[in-house]
């Protein structure tokens, strides 16, 4: 087996199996890859982001998918993906059998409750490094925030108090200010 091959499923393989929270707490672990291989670049990692968020189906995998490809092409994205979702269906698997029998267990429940800000930490960290990388490349220039979005985001971040209602609601709202905003402009 190539080594290429065998590192980029190791890679992979890891990042399935220590990452909880979702494919924004991979981030992390993409970054690593970058500084580590140079398998793909900032700017790269950027856009696949982007892109994994625009396509259907979980971001972690559609990224694994788009790295993958981007390292090694078409083989690549099958074994990044692969090598992301095995440790989570044999962790799933055997999980699911302990929970049912160890669910009210207050160390297990400890151990899930630490795991939620852990998680929101890692994606907070992630999306301040993006935010900083996208500041000193353009060198902190106004004119890259737009000022209606923010505006949209502000109101409906207040409406989510004031009017709890399912998420699609505030989307469908989102982007009907969206595209309101798009004719005006």
């Amino acid at each position: 087996m190539n080594s290429a091959y065998f590192l980029l499923f190791l890679e992979y393989f890891k990042i399935g199996l220590f990452t909880f929270g979702g494919g924004y707490a991979s981030l992390p672990f993409l970054y690593e890859l970058i500084d580590r291989y140079h398998w793909f670049s900032h700017e790269q990692l950027t856009q696949m982001i982007a892109i994994s968020g625009l396509t259907p189906g979980p971001i972690g995998l559609n990224m694994a998918t788009f790295c993958g490809y981007e390292t090694i092409g078409f083989d690549g994205a099958i074994i990044s993906t692969i090598a992301l979702l095995l440790p989570m269906i044999i962790i799933t698997s055997q999980v699911f059998r302990l929970y049912k029998k160890f669910s009210e267990n207050k160390i297990i429940k400890s151990i899930l409750y630490f795991l939620r800000p852990t998680s929101c930490a890692l994606i907070c960290a992630v999306g301040i490094k993006l935010f900083w990388t996208m500041v000193m490349k353009n060198s902190f220039n106004l004119s890259m925030f737009d000022y209606k979005a923010i505006f949209v985001i502000i109101i409906l971040f207040i409406a989510t108090f004031k009017l709890p209602r399912n998420p699609i609601y505030y989307m469908l709202i989102a982007s009907i200010f969206g595209v309101a905003f798009y004719f005006i402009a």
